[in-house]
């Protein structure tokens, strides 16, 4: 989770200037937005990009998460992967990963870019037999939740 910080804060740093681009065009559209030379001779130009960087640093830390399953996720294979696609995943290489690490890529193109193409869940088993899930906020809470549901 660590290993992507980086480049996960950078692609939410270039999400909001890309949203504040669109809606300030919109707004230019519908002759409400102030001008250019107005945001660039006052000190909210500024303002706003120390926003953004605040924004983007602190969002890798509260948008992952790592949760521990409640059953051993090695032994219940089928299960999670039925889960896993129930809500829009596919597990991806399990000759390659195994039983002990199962990794799982959203199907649609329309949801991967809506995850900003940070659409992996790792489903991994220690030694001890915990299993844990590991992802974006969201989505591997949801699946946490729906496992918790329909397997345990």
């Amino acid at each position: 989770m660590r290993k992507r910080y980086w480049i996960r804060s950078g692609k939410y740093g270039l999400f909001l200037v890309l949203l504040f681009f669109g809606l300030y065009g919109l707004m230019r559209v519908f002759g409400s937005a102030v001008s250019w030379e107005a945001i660039l001779s006052s000190d909210r130009w500024w303002k706003f990009a120390l926003a953004v960087v605040g924004f983007a640093l602190v969002y890798p830390f509260v948008g992952y998460v790592r949760r521990r399953l409640t059953f051993r996720a090695s032994e219940r294979v089928e299960e999670v992967e039925r889960v896993m696609g129930m809500c829009g995943f596919r597990r991806v290489d399990p000759e390659v990963h195994g039983d002990n690490e199962m990794v799982f890529e959203a199907e649609g193109v329309m949801k991967r870019a809506s995850l900003m193409w940070e659409d992996r869940i790792v489903i991994t088993t220690d030694r001890e037999g915990a299993s844990w899930i590991e992802g974006q906020r969201k989505e591997a809470v949801r699946a946490a939740y729906r496992m918790g549901t329909f397997i345990a």
